[in-house]
């Protein structure tokens, strides 16, 4: 089966340099691997999926640091990248720079480009297919307003998702599944036309608001928060680096 995975790696991130001289956030080495190649790691379990990695940069990036050309060795070329010249106004914006190539019917997966999910992402999208899902994401526990949220019931089916907003204890481990990547494109459109902004910014968790008021089925699955791995900061890589010395759970 064809699925279309989207990883923006175009943003900024407070905790990472981001000018000439440095090397790009993806680029950033992880125990000798760079960043995003940890990420596409995250999807080697999903070896029956005719998978197409489509990528969001930032220009100069592509330019300076020829990240284009990394991402083709990663992905034996089976992706293809779309240049962001400026900031826009967050991830779901950015997302949506990929329009031609995800406005169709073929199953969406949106990952953050800045983690490693120890899971079999496999099993999880069977899951989803399984319980006949329109869209879903992966939980893990926590209470931090860093994160985004999704509230549900015993059943995993979910009613609300906040940015930045605890309203449960189901923190979003930064995947979105689609089972259409069109209707991710009609969500978030209408919920940027709507306003649904945090902090000046669109993010992806609430364009899934958009599908449970038009009354599709949204449900999250649970992992263990042992088995998902953030480089939101330096500290965050420093403790994974610590967990692959040791194993990881």
């Amino acid at each position: 089966m064809k699925i279309n995975i989207l990883i923006p790696i175009a943003g900024t991130s407070r905790f990472f340099e981001d000018d000439e001289k440095s090397f790009p956030k993806p680029l950033v080495e992880i125990k000798g691997l760079p960043m995003i190649q940890r990420t596409l790691m995250s999807f080697e379990s999903m070896s029956e999926y005719d998978k197409n990695f489509i990528f969001i940069i930032k220009e100069n990036h592509a330019r300076k640091f020829y990240l284009e050309n990394t991402l083709r060795l990663l992905t034996a070329n089976k992706c293809h990248t779309i240049l962001q010249k400026s900031d826009t106004k967050g991830a779901a914006c950015s997302c949506l720079l990929a329009v031609e190539s995800i406005d169709n019917d073929t199953p969406l997966i949106i990952s953050n480009g800045d983690q490693f999910l120890n899971v079999p992402l496999a099993s999880l999208l069977k899951k989803f297919e399984q319980q006949n899902a329109d869209a879903g994401v992966l939980c893990f526990d926590s209470v931090h307003p860093q994160w985004s949220y999704a509230k549900m019931d015993e059943d995993g089916r979910i009613s609300e998702l906040a940015e930045k907003n605890p309203i449960s204890r189901n923190a979003i481990a930064g995947f979105y599944y689609f089972r259409k990547g069109s209707s991710f494109v009609a969500a978030a459109k209408q919920s940027i036309l709507k306003n649904h902004e945090v902090n000046g910014l669109f993010y992806v968790a609430p364009t899934l608001n958009e599908l449970i008021l038009a009354g599709e089925k949204v449900v999250g699955l649970k992992i263990p928060n042992e088995k998902y791995f953030n480089f939101y900061s330096q500290d965050r890589i420093r403790e994974f680096e610590r967990s692959l010395e040791v194993g990881l759970p």
